[in-house]
C-alpha cells in the first residue's frame, strides 16, 4: 500500500548502521537530535566546527526526550582526596612522639651520668650534645628514606597499606632502643675497660657511641617517620613540609624542656627505666596496628571478591602475613630476659656493697649511688689507707696507722686561727709570768689553744671532714652545708667525723649561704672541688658577696681551689672575683714544684690584714714531724703571688651571667683524671 506524499516504505529495511546528523554551528541554541528509529547503533555527530574527533553518543532508544549533547571536552575526574592515618595509625605516631621525647629528655642526663665514675664530671660532657644532634639527625634521615620505600611500594601496588608499614616500623624501632638499652650497662662495662686505651677525651664519646647515641638514632627515626605520615599530603606538598617541620619542632622543644625537668635517676636502673618504657611503648604499638591490619584485611577480601582471577595468590600473601604476627611479641620476651640478665650481673644495677667489691688490694666497706654519683669508701690494705671516693676522684682520705689526711691541703685551713691580730690566733694565749726574765712567756699547750666556745665556723663540702674535725677539737662551733648525703655517712660512720657538731645542712651551698643571716661566722672553709672541677655557681662575684655578708667584720674566708698555678687566666680572674668582696687576698699552693701541673692552692680572704703566725712553739704543739704540723710548716714558702691580678681592674670578675669556669676547666679535668689514674690503679676505677 503506497503512503500518500512519498513513495511506500512497508518493505524498507531499517538502518543498521551510524545515524549521521550534518550540525550547523551557526545555529543558534542546543543540539537537537529526534530520533524517530529504534535502532540499537550509536548515534554519531558530525560537528562541523573544526573539532578533530567526532563525539560518540550512547543513544537509548527508550528516551522519551530529546537528547542534548554537549561539545566541550569532558574533566579529567575529580582529584582523589587524601586522607590522614586511621585512628589506631595516629594513636601509634602519636605513642612514638611522646616516648621519644620521654626517653631523649631522659638519656641527655642519663648519659654522661653513667660515665661519671670512670671519666669525671666534665669530660663526659664533652661533645655530648653534638653527637647527640648528629644522631637524631641520622635517624631522621633513615626515617625519610624508609619512608619512600614506603611509598614506593604503596604506588607499586603492595600486599601491605602505608599505615600498616608505618606502625609496624615504629613497633620494630621500640623493639631495637628496648633490646639496646637493656644491654646498654654490660656494653658500657665492656667499654670501660678499654678507658686507658681510649684516653680521657676520646674515650666518652666512643664509649656513647655504643651506649647512648643507637638510641638517638632509633628516636630520630621514629619521628621522622611519623611526621612524614601525618603530613602526607601530595597535593599541597607546602602544606606537607610545613607540617612536618611542626611535629618535629614540638618534639625537639619538649626533649629540650623534658631534659630541664627531669627527675634524676640512678645510672643503671634509669637506664632500665627507659629500656622498660620503650618496650611497652612498642607492646602498644603493635596492638594498634594489629587491630589496623585486621581492618586492611578486611577490605583486601573485599577487593579480593571482585577480582578472583588472582585471589589464590593474595591469599597466600594475607595467610603469611598472619604467621608472620604471631611472632611480633618475640622482641618483648628477649627485652624481658636481657633487662633480667642486666639487673641481676651488673653491679652498678645494685646499691651497698656487692661481691667484687674486692680487687687486688682494695677492699670497699661502703658504697652507695647519691645524688652526686657513686660514693664508696674502700680500704688499701697495701698502702694501708683508707680512701672516700665520689665518681672519678678521691675528696678526702686518712692514713690508718695515724689517722692523718692523705691530702695535706686540707691542714692549710687551720691557718684561720693562726693571723696575728686576732683574739683566735694562739700566739695571743701566750701571757707573760711574774717573777720571770723579761719577754719570758708561758709556753703554748693544747688546752691554751682551744677557743673559749664563742667562735663559729662553716665548712660548704664535708669531704672526710678533715677541717671540721680540726676546728671542732678547737672549741669551735662548726656548722657544715654538704650536698650529698651519703658524703656525710661516709664521713661519719668510716673517718670519725664528731657527731656533736653545732649544725649539718644538706643542701646546696649556694642556696644556703644567700639565706644565712648576716656577720654569722668567724670562719669559713670552702672546699667544693670534685671529678675535676668546681661548682662553677660558688665562685661567681654574687657568691663571694654573699660569703663575705655572712662573715664578721674580721672574719676570714679559706677558698680551696685546684688549678695549675701557671694558668694565668683562670687564676687571674678567680682571684680579681674574690678581690672585689675583700680588701686582702693571698694564696698558697699544696705544692710548687712544677707551676705548670695541676695542684690545690687555698685562697685566704679577709677585710684585715692577713699576717699568719705559724711559730715553731705552735708546731711543736701540733707535731712537727706530723702530716699536720709539716704542711703547716711548709705553707708560707708555697705562696702564690695574686696581688698583681687582685688589683687588675682590667680583669673581668666571673659572674653569673659570665661564668666560664666550665669551658676553662677542660684542662684541669684532662689532669685530673690523669693524676688519679697514677694515684690509684686502673682495677680500683673500674670498681665502682
Amino acid at each position: 500500500m503506497k503512503q500518500k506524499g512519498g513513495k511506500g516504505r512497508a518493505n524498507k529495511p531499517k538502518p543498521t548502521g551510524p545515524r549521521t546528523v550534518d550540525y550547523n554551528p551557526k545555529a543558534a541554541g542546543p543540539r537537537v537530535v529526534n530520533d524517530k528509529f529504534k535502532a540499537n547503533a550509536p548515534l554519531v555527530i558530525n560537528d562541523k566546527s573544526n573539532a578533530k574527533v567526532a563525539q560518540v553518543v550512547n543513544d537509548k532508544s527508550n528516551a522519551k526526550g530529546p537528547q542534548v549533547v554537549n561539545n566541550k571536552p569532558k574533566p579529567a575526574g575529580p582529584r582523589k582526596t587524601v586522607r590522614g592515618p586511621p585512628v589506631p595509625v595516629f594513636i601509634s605516631i602519636l605513642i612514638g612522639f611522646i616516648s621519644t621525647s620521654i626517653m631523649a629528655s631522659s638519656l641527655i642526663r642519663l648519659g654522661p651520668q653513667y660515665l661519671e665514675p670512670i671519666y669525671g664530671n666534665v669530660l663526659p660532657y664533652l661533645g655530648f650534645f653534638h653527637g647527640v644532634v648528629v644522631s637524631l639527625v641520622l635517624g631522621g634521615i633513615l626515617g625519610s628514606i624508609y619512608w619512600q620505600r614506603i611509598l614506593a611500594a604503596h604506588e607499586a601496588g603492595g600486599s601491605l597499606t602505608m599505615d600498616t608499614k608505618t606502625g609496624r616500623a615504629i613497633a620494630a624501632a621500640f623493639d631495637i632502643v628496648a633490646l639496646l638499652t637493656a644491654l646498654a650497662p654490660l656494653r658500657a662495662t665492656y667499654m670501660f675497660k678499654w678507658s686507658d686505651a681510649l684516653g680521657p677525651m676520646w674515650g666518652p664519646l666512643l664509649t656513647q657511641s655504643a651506649l647512648t647515641f643507637p638510641v638517638f638514632v632509633a628516636g630520630g627515626f621514629v619521628v621522622t617517620l611519623g611526621a612524614c605520615r601525618v603530613s602526607y599530603n601530595p597535593q599541597a606538598p607546602g602544606r606537607q613540609a610545613a607540617t612536618t617541620a611542626v611535629c618535629l619542632g614540638a618534639v625537639a622543644i619538649c626533649i629540650w624542656v623534658g631534659q630541664q625537668t627531669a627527675p634524676g635517676h640512678s645510672s643503671c636502673r634509669g637506664v632500665l627505666v627507659n629500656a622498660t618504657y620503650a618496650a611497652l611503648s612498642g607492646v602498644m604499638v603493635k596492638l594498634l596496628t594489629g587491630h589496623q591490619e585486621n581492618v586492611d584485611a578486611v577490605v583486601a577480601l573485599e577487593k579480593t571478591s571482585v577480582h578472583a582471577d588472582n585471589a589464590p595468590e593474595k591469599q597466600l600473601v594475607q595467610l603469611r602475613e598472619r604467621q608472620l604476627r604471631k611472632l611480633r611479641f618475640v622482641p618483648t620476651v628477649a627485652f624481658v630476659f636481657c633487662a633480667l640478665t642486666t639487673l641481676l650481673t651488673d653491679s652498678a644495677c645494685s646499691s651497698g656493697l656487692v661481691p667484687r667489691g674486692n680487687v687486688d688490694e682494695f677492699k670497699m666497706v661502703y658504697r652507695n649511688e647519691s645524688i652526686t654519683g657513686w660514693v664508696s669508701v674502700t680500704d688499701d690494705t697495701k698502702r694501708n689507707l683508707r680512701m672516700l671516693r665520689s665518681g672519678h676522684s678521691l675528696i678526702g682520705g686518712r692514713w690508718t696507722a695515724t689517722g692523718d689526711s692523705i691530702f695535706g691541703v686540707f691542714y692549710y685551713a687551720d691557718a684561720v686561727r693562726m693571723i696575728k691580730g686576732r683574739e683566735s690566733n694562739p700566739a695571743s694565749k701566750r701571757r707573760l709570768v711574774a717573777d720571770q726574765p723579761e719577754g719570758w712567756t708561758q709556753p703554748l699547750t693544747r688546752r691554751s689553744m682551744r677557743g673559749s666556745g664563742s667562735e663559729r665556723a662553716l665548712q660548704i663540702g664535708l669531704g672526710v671532714g678533715v677541717s671540721a674535725r680540726s676546728l671542732h677539737s678547737m672549741n669551735v662551733r662548726v656548722d657544715v652545708v654538704e650536698i650529698d648525703a651519703a658524703v656525710y655517712e661516709a664521713a661519719l660512720e668510716h673517718f670519725k667525723l664528731p657527731k656533736r657538731l653545732n649544725a649539718v645542712y644538706l643542701t646546696d651551698g649556694r642556696r644556703f649561704i644567700n639565706e644565712a643571716a648576716s656577720s654569722t661566722y668567724d670562719y669559713i672553709v670552702h672546699d667544693v672541688f670534685t671529678g675535676g672541677s668546681v661548682p662553677a655557681s660558688l665562685f661567681s662575684q654574687s657568691a663571694v658577696q654573699q660569703l663575705q655578708r655572712i662573715l664578721k667584720h674580721d672574719g676570714v674566708l679559706a677558698m680551696n681551689y685546684a688549678g695549675i698555678p701557671n694558668d694565668k687566666r683562670m687564676l687571674g680572674h678567680v682571684a680579681r672575683t674574690i678581690g672585689t668582696s675583700f680588701a686582702y687576698v693571698r694564696c698558697f699552693a699544696e705544692i710548687l714544684e712544677d707551676p705548670d701541673t695541676m695542684t690545690n692552692m687555698m685562697f685566704f680572704a679577709s677585710a684585715k690584714p692577713l699576717e699568719f703566725d705559724i711559730s715553731d712553739d705552735l708546731l711543736q704543739v701540733i707535731g712537727k714531724h706530723t702530716i699536720r704540723g709539716r704542711v703547716l710548716g711548709g705553707m708560707l714558702s708555697n705562696e702564690v703571688d695574686v696581688s698583681g691580678f687582685v688589683e687588675d681592674t682590667d680583669l673581668s670578675p666571673i659572674t653569673d651571667s659570665w661564668n666560664p669556669l666550665p669551658q676553662w676547666q677542660v684542662s684541669t679535668a684532662i689532669q685530673h683524671w690523669h693524676a688519679m689514674r697514677g694515684m690509684v690503679s686502673t682495677s680500683y676505677w673500674l670498681n665502682y
